[in-house]
C-alpha cells in the first residue's frame, strides 16, 4: 500500500512541476493559446521535448555527450512543425558573374573570435519570419567593413526581405526564404541600408528607398564541403556566411554540438565567427538569428572535422 501512496504522490509532483514550467515557459516566451484544445496540445508536446531533453541531458552529465539541451522558444513545437518554421528552401546558389573562389592565406591563428575585435554585432531576433538568409547575408557584410573600415554597422535584413525578391530578378522570397548570395549579389547593385535606417519588421512589404551605407562587387566562395578552406577563410578574412541543416538544433542549449546524424539537406542561414578548441575538441562559433534566449546567447558552437550538418557546403563572404 505504501509503495502505490508513493508512487501515487511521485506522479503528482512530476505533473506539478512540469505545469509549473509550461507556466514559466508561457511567460518567458510570451506564449497564449486561442483555445483550450491548442492549450492541451502545446502542453503535451512541451512535455514530450522536456523528456527528450532530461534524457539527452543526463547523458551530457554522465560525459557521454558534448552538448547539452534546454527549453526555449521552440519547445512547443514538435519536430516537424520547427522544420516547417525553418521555411526549407532549396539553397542553390545563384551564378554572379562577380563570383570568386577564396584563396589560402599562408598564415592562420590557432583560434580566434571575431566578437573581441569589434566585427559582429549584437545577436538578432527573424521572428517569424523565414528570413535567415537575410541575416546571414548582413552579418558577413557587417564583420568584413567592420574589419576593412574600422566601423561596426548594424545593416537591414528588411532591406533585403523587401528588395531583395524573385520579383526584382534574385533568388529569395523575403521570408518564405531565400539565398545569402543573391543578398550580395543585391547589395553589389543597389547597396543596403542600415538597421536604425530601415529597421526590422518580420514581414515582407514595399521596397522602400533609402541611404545606403556599403555597396560590394561581389562575393567570394569557399570551396565546396572543404572546412580546411572554410577555416582559412574565418580565420584571415572575418565572418563568414555558411548554410546548415539545423533540423537537430531545436532545443540546442550549449556545448559542442556534434550528432553525426545531422542531415546534409541544408535549410538555415548562420554566420561562421571564429573557432577554437575545449578539451580537445575543435569547433565553431557560430551565431544565429533566434535570439539571445536560445543556446548560449545566441550562438552555439558546432565539431570540426565531419562537416556536420554540411556547414562547409556552401559558405561565402563579400567583396568590398
Amino acid at each position: 500500500m505504501w509503495f502505490k501512496t508513493l508512487l501515487f504522490v511521485s506522479l503528482l509532483l512530476a505533473v506539478s512541476s512540469n505545469e509549473l514550467l509550461f507556466n514559466k515557459f508561457k511567460i518567458n516566451h510570451g506564449k497564449s493559446y486561442q483555445t483550450e484544445s491548442e492549450h492541451k496540445l502545446r502542453y503535451a508536446v512541451f512535455k514530450g521535448n522536456l523528456n527528450k531533453i532530461q534524457e539527452h541531458n543526463a547523458k551530457y552529465n554522465a560525459g557521454s555527450v558534448s552538448w547539452y539541451l534546454a527549453v526555449n522558444q521552440f519547445s512547443d513545437m514538435t519536430s516537424e512543425e520547427f522544420v516547417a518554421y525553418l521555411n526549407a528552401v532549396p539553397f542553390n546558389k545563384t551564378k554572379s558573374e562577380l563570383r570568386k573562389l577564396h584563396v589560402p592565406a599562408l598564415n592562420i591563428p590557432d583560434s580566434i573570435d571575431w566578437r573581441e575585435r569589434g566585427a559582429v554585432t549584437a545577436v538578432k531576433n527573424q521572428g517569424g519570419c523565414g528570413s535567415c538568409w537575410a541575416f546571414s547575408a548582413t552579418g558577413t557584410l557587417e564583420g568584413v567593413y567592420a574589419i576593412k573600415s574600422g566601423q561596426l554597422l548594424s545593416l537591414s535584413e528588411q532591406n533585403l526581405i523587401d528588395c531583395c525578391t524573385s520579383n526584382s530578378g534574385y533568388s529569395a522570397d523575403g521570408c518564405d526564404g531565400g539565398i545569402v548570395q543573391s543578398g550580395l549579389d543585391y547589395v553589389r547593385d543597389h547597396g543596403i541600408a542600415t538597421e536604425d535606417a530601415y529597421p526590422y519588421e518580420a514581414y515582407q512589404g514595399s521596397c522602400r528607398a533609402g541611404d545606403t551605407v556599403i555597396k560590394s562587387t561581389g562575393y567570394t566562395e569557399i570551396n565546396q564541403n572543404d572546412e580546411n578552406d572554410l577555416k582559412n577563410a574565418v580565420g584571415s578574412v572575418g565572418p563568414v556566411s555558411v548554410a546548415i541543416n539545423a533540423d537537430l538544433l531545436q532545443s540546442y542549449g550549449g556545448g559542442i554540438f556534434a550528432d553525426t546524424s545531422c542531415s546534409t539537406a541544408i535549410d538555415h542561414g548562420v554566420l561562421v565567427v571564429g573557432y577554437g578548441t575545449e578539451n580537445g575538441q575543435d569547433y565553431w562559433i557560430v551565431k544565429n538569428s533566434w535570439g539571445t534566449g536560445w543556446g548560449e546567447s545566441g550562438y552555439f558552437r558546432m565539431a570540426i572535422g565531419h562537416n556536420l550538418c554540411a556547414i562547409a557546403q556552401q559558405a561565402c563572404y563579400p567583396i568590398l
